[in-house]
Order: C-alpha cells, then sequence, then structure tokens
C-alpha cells in the first residue's frame, strides 16, 4: 500500500468511524431510552477515620405514623430515612443510582425497565428482590391512600421479570415518574407487607407496624427502640451493602421547644438540631465554642392554604380578598428577619431543581392591599352591618374562621397571628380570624381529612414539575391536594405535564398551570425560607451540607464519624472527604430603625464561605444527560495513525 493510499484510509476512517457511532446512538435511542445517574462513589468515604460512637439527631416533633406507606409528615419520613433504600435518590440535586444500577424506557415511553443490585439483604437476612420493588410499585399505584399515589397514578402495573429485572407498565407516559416518584420511593420488604395488606385492605392505611418486628429495611440502620415522645433509637447495620456507617448508634430525639434543643445542642447532648430555628439565634450559637451552622435555601413552600371546598373558601373572589390582605414582605423581613424568599403566587420555587420551571410573570397577581380585601368583600356582601367592628357574612349573620399552625414551628405561629392582626385592620370592618396552635399529631390528621378552614402547612416540590398534578389536580387524584382544589384546566393541563417529554413545550404548560394557580388562589405561599442547622462541628465531622438541603440526610448517616480525638476506638487514618465544608466566617449585627416609626428591629445577616458541591444542571428527567467526547474511540484512532504511519515509514525506508 502506497503511502498516498494509506494517508487516504486514514482521512475515511477519521470521518466514517465516528459517524457509525452516532448511527448506532440513533439507533440505539429509537428502541429505548436509558436514563443516566451517577454513582454515590464521589461522595462517600473509603475509610471511616473512627468507628464507633453514638449520633444524636433533634427533630422537633416526633412522627404520626411508621408506616411508610402514609407516612405525608417531614418528621415520619425522617425517622424512617434511615432503615429503607430507594431505587435511586437525589443527592445534591443529582439523580443518584442506589438500589437499581440501570433504566431504560420503551420508544414510546409506556414501559420501564429496572435493573437492581444482586446480594441486598433485608434486615433479617432475605434478600432484596426485583418482588419487592414490583410489590412496592403497586401497592403506590393501586391505593389511593397511600401519601406518593400521585406519582404512581399513571403506573398501571410492576411486575418482577426476573430476580433482578422490574418491568413498569404505564396506562400513560409519565414524564415525571423517575425524579418525583422513584427517587421518593423506600422499597418495602413483601414477605412483610404483603400478608399485611391481605388482612387488613385498605385498613393498611391506618396500620401501626410493630416496632422493631415489622419495620425491616435495607437501609444503613436497624430500628431497635421506639419511646414515644422521647426517642428512636438505631443500631448500624453492618453488613449495609453499600457502606457501614462509621458511628455504631443513631438516635433521634424529639424536643419540640426549640430553643430547648438549641441548649441541647450548646451543651453537647445533642449533635444536630433539625428544626425551627430563628434568626435572632445565630449570633448566640456561633459564640458556643464547638457549634456551626449550615444555611441553605429550602424549596418548600410555607403556605397558608385554603379548605376549597368549604364556605367561603371556595369562593375564588373571597380566596383573592385573603390573598391580598397578607404581607409577605414583613413576614420575610420580620418575622424570618431576612433568612427567606417572598412567596410566588404561582407556587412554584424560584430557587433549586425547579426554578428552572418558575414563571416571574405572575409574581404580582396579588400583593399586600387592605382596601382590595376590603373592595372585594364589600362586591361579595362581607360587610359590618352592625356597627362592631366586624364584617357579618351575606346572610347578616356573625363570620370567622380558624388558621391552624402547628406549635412546633413559631415562624409560622408568628404569621398565622400577623395574618389575624392584618384582617382585623380591613377598613370598613375587619374579618375575624382565631389562631388555633395544636401539636403536630393533632393537626396534621385535620388537615389532611378536610376538618379545617386554613392552615399553615410546609410543602415540598416534587424533583420534576410535574409534581403539579399531585398538588393540584382534582381530588382525589393529587393526594397532597389537601387545599381539596379543583379546576378543569389545571387537570387537564397537570394532565399534559405527566405525558409531555418535550422541554419547552413541558415549561409552556408550567406557566399557564402558574398563572391559573395564582388567579384561582387555591392557597397563598407565604415563602421559601432560608433554613439554618445548627450542629456540633467539634466533635463529629464528615457532615455532608448539600446545597439545596439540610445536614440530616442519607449520606451524613454514611460517612459522619467522630473526630479522632475524641473517637472511642484507635482512630484510623483520615481519609478526605470530597465535599468541601461550609464554613461560618463573620455575623453583622444591624440595627435598624424604620423611618417614621420608634420600633427599633435587629437584622442578623450571617456571611458564609459555603461551598458545597453544587447541584447539577437540572434536565429534563427522562432525557439522558449528554455525554462527552468518547475518549477511547480517539485513542484508538490516535493508535492507528500512529501504527499505519510508522509502518509506512518503515516500508519507505526499506
Amino acid at each position: 500500500m502506497s503511502l498516498r493510499n494509506i494517508i487516504a484510509f486514514l482521512v475515511v476512517a477519521l470521518v466514517v468511524l465516528p459517524s457509525l457511532g452516532y448511527l448506532a446512538g440513533v439507533a440505539h435511542a429509537q428502541g429505548g431510552l436509558k436514563i443516566t445517574a451517577e454513582s454515590y462513589d464521589r461522595w462517600l468515604l473509603k475509610e471511616c477515620p473512627c468507628e464507633g460512637g453514638k449520633l444524636v439527631i433533634a427533630l422537633p416533633s416526633e412522627p404520626n405514623t411508621f408506616n411508610w406507606f402514609v407516612a405525608g409528615s417531614t418528621w415520619s419520613i425522617l425517622v424512617l430515612n434511615p432503615l429503607y433504600d430507594r431505587l435511586v435518590r437525589i443527592v445534591n440535586g443529582t439523580l443518584t443510582w442506589e438500589v437499581a444500577t440501570s433504566m431504560e424506557y420503551s420508544s414510546d415511553y409506556k414501559v420501564l425497565t429496572i435493573k437492581i443490585r444482586d446480594g441486598i439483604k433485608w434486615h433479617d437476612g432475605k434478600e432484596l428482590t426485583a418482588e419487592d420493588v414490583a410489590f412496592t410499585i403497586n401497592v403506590l399505584a393501586k391505593y389511593g391512600w397511600t401519601y406518593y399515589h400521585g406519582y404512581f397514578a399513571s403506573v398501571d402495573r410492576a411486575e418482577a421479570v426476573d430476580k433482578y429485572t422490574v418491568k413498569v407498565y404505564f396506562k400513560s407516559p409519565d414524564a415525571g415518574f423517575i425524579y418525583n416518584g422513584l427517587a421518593s420511593m423506600n422499597i418495602l420488604p413483601k414477605h412483610i407487607w404483603e400478608p399485611l395488606l391481605k388482612e387488613k385492605g385498605d385498613g393498611l392505611a391506618k396500620y401501626a407496624p410493630k416496632i422493631p418486628d415489622e419495620l425491616v429495611g435495607s437501609g444503613p440502620f436497624k430500628i431497635v427502640e421506639y419511646r414515644p415522645g422521647q426517642y428512636v433509637k438505631y443500631v448500624a447495620n453492618k453488613d449495609y451493602w453499600l457502606k457501614k456507617p462509621c458511628v455504631n448508634e443513631l438516635v433521634i430525639v424529639f424536643i419540640r421547644e426549640s430553643n430547648v434543643a438549641l441548649l441541647a445542642v450548646q451543651k453537647g447532648e445533642v449533635h444536630a438540631y433539625y428544626g425551627w430555628v430563628t434568626a435572632e439565634v445565630v449570633p448566640q450559637l456561633l459564640s458556643t465554642p464547638g457549634v456551626s451552622i449550615h444555611v441553605y435555601t429550602s424549596p418548600t413552600f410555607y403556605h397558608w392554604g385554603f379548605n376549597n371546598l368549604k364556605w367561603p373558601f371556595n369562593i375564588t373572589e373571597f380566596r383573592r380578598a385573603m390573598a391580598f390582605a397578607v404581607n409577605k414582605e414583613a413576614i420575610v423581613n420580620e418575622i424570618l428577619m431576612g433568612y427567606g424568599i417572598p412567596g410566588s403566587p404561582g407556587v412554584v420555587p424560584p430557587v433549586g431543581i425547579n426554578a428552572q420551571w418558575y414563571n416571574p410573570n405572575v409574581q404580582n397577581a396579588y400583593y399586600f392591599d387592605l382596601n382590595k380585601t376590603a373592595e372585594i368583600l364589600d362586591k361579595l356582601g362581607f360587610k359590618d352591618v352592625d356597627g362592631d367592628g366586624w364584617r357579618e357574612a351575606p346572610d347578616g349573620s356573625d363570620f370567622s374562621f380558624e388558621i391552624y399552625p402547628p406549635a412546633y414551628d413559631i415562624i409560622r405561629v408568628r404569621a398565622a397571628q400577623k395574618i389575624a392582626e392584618w384582617l382585623s385592620q380591613i377598613p370598613g370592618g375587619g374579618i375575624k380570624a382565631v389562631v388555633r396552635v395544636l401539636d403536630w399529631k393533632t393537626v396534621w390528621p385535620l388537615i389532611r381529612d378536610g376538618k379545617v378552614d386554613t392552615y399553615l402547612l410546609g410543602s415540598g416540590p416534587g424533583n420534576d414539575i410535574s409534581w403539579l398534578y399531585r398538588r393540584f389536580h382534582s381530588w382525589p387524584g393529587g393526594t397532597g391536594n389537601w387545599a381539596r382544589f379543583s379546576d378543569p384546566e389545571v387537570d387537564k393541563l397537570t394532565e399534559m405535564l405527566k405525558t409531555t417529554f418535550e422541554p419547552e413545550k413541558r415549561k409552556e404548560i408550567a406557566w399557564r398551570i402558574q398563572e391559573i394557580l395564582a388567579e384561582k388562589v387555591p392557597i397563598v405561599v407565604l415563602y421559601y425560607r432560608k433554613m439554618i442547622n445548627p450542629y456540633r462541628s467539634d466533635t463529629f465531622d464528615g457532615w455532608f451540607k448539600p446545597a439545596d438541603g439540610g445536614i440530616y440526610n442519607r449520606l451524613t448517616l454514611l460517612n459522619v464519624y467522630m473526630k479522632p480525638e475524641v473517637c472511642p476506638v484507635k482512630p484510623k487514618p483520615t481519609t478526605v472527604i470530597v465535599e468541601k465544608k461550609a464554613t461560618v466566617v463573620q455575623t453583622v449585627v444591624q440595627t435598624v430603625v424604620k423611618p417614621g416609626t420608634t420600633v427599633v428591629q435587629t437584622v442578623v445577616k450571617t456571611l458564609t464561605t459555603a461551598t458545597p458541591v453544587q447541584p447539577a444542571p437540572a434536565t429534563t428527567p427522562t432525557t439522558p444527560v449528554e455525554k462527552g467526547p468518547n475518549y477511547a474511540l480517539i485513542a484508538a484512532i490516535i493508535v492507528i495513525i500512529v501504527v499505519v504511519a510508522a509502518a509506512a515509514l518503515l516500508m519507505r525506508r526499506k
């Protein structure tokens, strides 16, 4: 072969080989869509610098149930988190493999094939298989009383094809199923829960599993004891398939009063508090040796919710009147002391993974204007007919309603009190609102069962925008629709949002839904809160501090370890943690005197050099992440060029 022919061959190869690779990729995409996700490896310690010790976490409320199928409160979810595994998990905004090793959609998005790891054991020694995964999905898809049913309503059935393969069949495509449904789904053991389901049927919704016998999971900790009102105790799962936790014991204690919980952190009796911390205590925390804080903006939408089925909250204009009576900026600036963002009338948060779907055009759909409230109420016939300063109902009868905030969150209690105060100041006569402060275990069933007029609730958005279906589709299609909101157009649009995969079209739909929510006002989103998690940095290290979440999480449970100087056993050489620590470097206390008043307000601003791993850019959940150059192919081509060129030179010399 001449040198000219060799060069021509190489040019053709350089052009054709990548093209063949592209065509193969297209053919594969037509046959099915593979889901890409990351591995835990980038965040996990390879070795524990210290093994042993007891980690104590404080929560402001105990769980209202240990039955995960119906666990709707944050506290139930957090208490059960150490016990169970998921197929995938969102870590720092990134989809991450857990029990699953691969997922692939059929070309019509009607079938999802899931491969899982082998060798994972339940706490009782039995193996976790595809049967367990299929069983859990089927319960969530079939029974409307399950908390996450709204994320699984599009599923027709799931079946175990073999020991480690599950196929999920959909009634209609669901673009958010993986990010919203599977990333939230704990896998429950079929051999424990199927007999209970057969015995109790729908009664399982109110069943309290036996502790610890029926709380069998596959997660990094096993539950060993529950003392109502006091604590839950766990021991490390030494055979955990992913990585044995560094600590031997985990204790979650329930401390209702935040000042008591903070004092416990300061004394070192509690190592972290995952609860409600107000800004005014930040200087005190930071002045305590060994205490640090993790600050993040939560996408949870804290809202004043209305029961849209109860009069007069079933009247859109009345709800709008209430919306104009809320001063969101005052709540953020005066109650939260700057640690928050005013809520969007369209509900979708402008932060975190949902920011890509946020519609800024609805921000001024309503605002604080008591004159506007008075104008609407006058038109509806709510007037002060007897001159006592309070408006009566249109039929002349006395009128009032109640607001239910949970006792454990002083911010929501104060916000409820301010709302009642603003309503009392409506020109031409106030609306009488009575604030009822109850503990969470009492108030949550009242909200869930629609037995209250209004309430203050914090609700988490899903990871994919199709979570709007779960929150605002007509009851009971959306099991998170605690406001009982019903609108035919929202029903249609939220259904479309689930079945549409094209990003721009999904954004158009999401924006329209936000416009309707801003117009119809099923709830008033008050704020998105900047959360403050105090923790002991002198006793424990390895805390995982995500940019968009709290310090109590799966990675913390696996990585956190006692520092070598306090380690109960001989410490091992320290392994560097990949995730950078967030360190508070300065606290500025600024005194502000409001113009025209004699009120002096102290505003606490915390400046941080927080450098946690940033979330990966949000992508359409079922669209695979674009891969970079195929370096292996490039390297192979370079090798071919070098070898052939060398051969050609040798031939010329000969």
